[in-house]
This record gives C-alpha cells, structure tokens and sequence, in this order.
C-alpha cells in the first residue's frame, strides 16, 4: 500500500469534523484507513489507537484526536482551492516531494489568501 494525500486529506477533516473518536470514515476500505492511520501516528498528527494481529497486519484502528501539529496541517488542507493547487504543483504524478514541503506550500498558499494576495 501506498501513501495516498488524498486519503490523508479525508481522514483529516473527518477527525476535525467529529466530537469524538472516529474508527472509519465513508468511502475508506478498512485496511487503507489503518494504514494511513498509522502513518498519521508516525508523522504525529494524530492521536490513535490501532490493534495488530500475530501477523502484524492492521485488525483494527482507531484515531483519538488531532494533535496540535494535525490541527494545522488541518487548517491548511480545508480550502478546496489551495489542495487542488498542491495536487497541481506538487502531488504530481511521478514527481519527487515530502510531507514537509507539501506543507511549506500549502502554508504559504494560507498565508497568501490571509495577507490578500489571491
């Protein structure tokens, strides 16, 4: 399985979206949703609780909250416009990025819509 930003981006807003903890989000595959819940722990975003089997494969997961990191990285990702921008210039197809320019991007894209530079 592979690390897909939109699936992260749903995941994301659902957790912000919610008073509680969420164990699934609507259109997500169980599976894909815990795998990408265990990269939202590692990249500390999220608070989460996952179960793994003898084998090591995902049973179940569970994100508590947004840390305060995922807080951010959530008010960066809620405008339609700005994602779609990130999608264009930097989620490209076969390009080469990281989590902390996707972000950089996307902060300075907040920063130009807050400082009224559209």
């Amino acid at each position: 399985m592979k690390r897909d930003m939109d699936v992260i981006r749903k995941i994301i807003l659902s957790v912000r979206d919610v008073d509680g903890a969420i164990s699934s989000v609507e259109g997500i595959e169980k599976q894909n949703f815990g795998f990408h819940v265990q990269m939202l722990e590692e990249a500390k975003l999220v608070n989460s609780s996952i179960l793994t089997g003898n084998s090591g494969k995902i049973e179940s997961a569970r994100i508590l909250r947004l840390t305060w990191k995922g807080e951010d990285f959530a008010d960066v990702i809620v405008d339609d416009k700005a994602w779609k921008k990130a999608k264009e210039n930097i989620i490209k197809k076969n390009a080469s990025w990281t989590f902390s320019i996707l972000l950089e991007f996307l902060e300075f894209e907040a920063k130009r819509v807050i400082l009224g530079f559209n």
